[in-house]
């Protein structure tokens, strides 16, 4: 039997399915990002809680890690960081998100795998924009507790792609 090798999301595969994922690239302490290419997934996981600074670099490296191959379906593990607070999401609604559609060139959707006590977080909840926010934008996202159906939802059809 063949050797098995660590993958980026700390499992591991065989030879024949190794060649599907990147090797993570880890920005210092706080985040690994990856790419899924049996799923055309780029994956970025949040490593711990976060300062404001470390979010912008950390999603201005995931935006040039898209750009070098114009992936527009990301998955956003943020299980282990601390949700979004108001001033993170006027930064990425003012700074980051302006840039997908010229960068990416296309509809870029963004799927955020949460711990489900994120999700009763008032303050985050006012913080992610609501759904009608995305509709004539060039990206669309939305948050998730399990992992399979962030994924399903980031390969389902999109209709404005």
């Amino acid at each position: 039997m063949a050797p098995l090798s660590r993958n980026g999301a700390g499992g591991y595969l065989c030879p024949a399915r190794r060649a599907a994922f990147m090797d993570p690239t880890h920005l210092d302490d706080f985040l690994a990002i990856s790419y899924r290419a049996d799923l055309d997934v780029l994956v970025a996981r949040w490593l711990r809680p976060i300062e404001l600074a470390e979010m912008a670099r950390g999603y201005e490296a995931l935006l040039d890690a898209a750009a070098s191959g114009r992936h527009r379906r990301w998955l956003l593990d943020v299980r282990r960081r601390l949700n979004t607070h108001q001033i993170g999401a006027q930064w990425m609604v003012s700074t980051l998100l302006p840039q997908l559609g010229p960068r990416l060139g296309g509809h870029t959707r963004l799927a955020y795998l949460l711990a489900p006590l994120y999700l009763r977080d008032t303050a985050a909840d006012a913080a992610f924009p609501p759904p009608t926010y995305f509709a004539d934008k060039p990206f669309v996202a939305d948050r998730f507790v399990d992992e399979q159906l962030a994924i399903d939802w980031l390969l389902a059809p999109d209709p404005r792609a």
